[in-house]
């Protein structure tokens, strides 16, 4: 609960991540769009404002009250695929630190609480259905990424890799750096793990580690937002050598076969 609107300001500002840096202006938003799988303006084509007499719609009525102490619900718009995302932000008004008695005093600053979906790469489709509870720790990393529980994140990627070197690869259930050492040399999919994949799969076990436990580095305690995002490359760089490009690998082989009208042999 918060005692005063102040409460609920420094709440948003020590909890979610600053986006004022994504906002070109009112109609428009740099965001990445990962259908497209780049970075561009959005458009913004709606943005209601909670608690208010009126909603302002971008194309109606530009007359409306406004509660600066309520979150708005931005609708963005793909210019080019036509793909859409959801935010909750909040605006709030932060000294400028302006000196010279013209520019103003107040900055607007904006702070995103959620996003619908959320704004990492939540679903590869070359991840394996089975077992769910990959597809699932994966999800609740980005999740968890979207929500600034970038702690959070770093565990649930750990927990994703231990489900590939038991569920997937067949790992002796134990200590996890012994099981990426034990899967070196197995094959999954016609793709041998190799000890890149063990490397990888330490730095994720390390920083899951560090999300997981306390540490007496004060250099540790937290983990950024960038730390976050880095730990996701690292993961889908794994992931990509032992799931995304042999599908890539054998989809082409497919598609060739098909053109050619070549029935492979058994």
């Amino acid at each position: 609960m918060f005692r005063s609107a102040t409460d609920l300001e420094n709440y948003i500002q020590e909890n979610y991540p600053e986006v004022t840096d994504h906002r070109i202006d009112d109609d428009y938003w740099d965001l990445e769009c990962t259908n497209c799988k780049v970075t561009r303006g959005f458009q913004v084509i709606r943005r209601d404002i909670s608690g208010v007499d009126n909603a302002r719609r971008y194309g109606g009525a530009v007359k409306f009250k406004e509660d600066f102490h309520a979150p708005h619900t931005y609708l963005f718009c793909c210019p080019v695929c036509k793909a859409f995302k959801q935010w909750i932000v909040f605006r709030i008004q932060l000294p400028s630190g302006a000196s010279d008695g013209e520019s103003e005093p107040f900055k607007a600053h904006y702070f995103r609480v959620t996003s619908l979906p959320s704004e990492g790469l939540e679903d590869i489709d070359e991840l394996p259905i089975d077992p769910p509870s990959l597809r699932t720790a994966y999800r609740q990393a980005i999740r968890a990424m979207d929500a600034n529980a970038h702690l959070a994140a770093a565990a649930m990627f750990r927990r994703a890799l231990q489900v590939i070197t038991r569920d997937l690869l067949g790992a002796k259930p134990g200590n996890l750096a012994n099981e990426l050492n034990g899967v070196v040399g197995k094959t999954y999919n016609g793709v041998v793990v190799t000890n890149n994949f063990a490397k990888v799969g330490y730095i994720i076990k390390e920083a899951g580690n560090q999300g997981a436990h306390p540490d007496q580095d004060p250099d540790l305690l937290d983990f950024t937002s960038q730390d976050a995002q880095d730990l996701q490359d690292i993961f889908l760089e794994m992931v990509r050598d032992l799931f995304v490009v042999p599908a890539a690998a054998q989809k082409a082989k497919d598609d060739f076969l098909a053109r050619r009208k070549i029935v492979q042999k058994p």
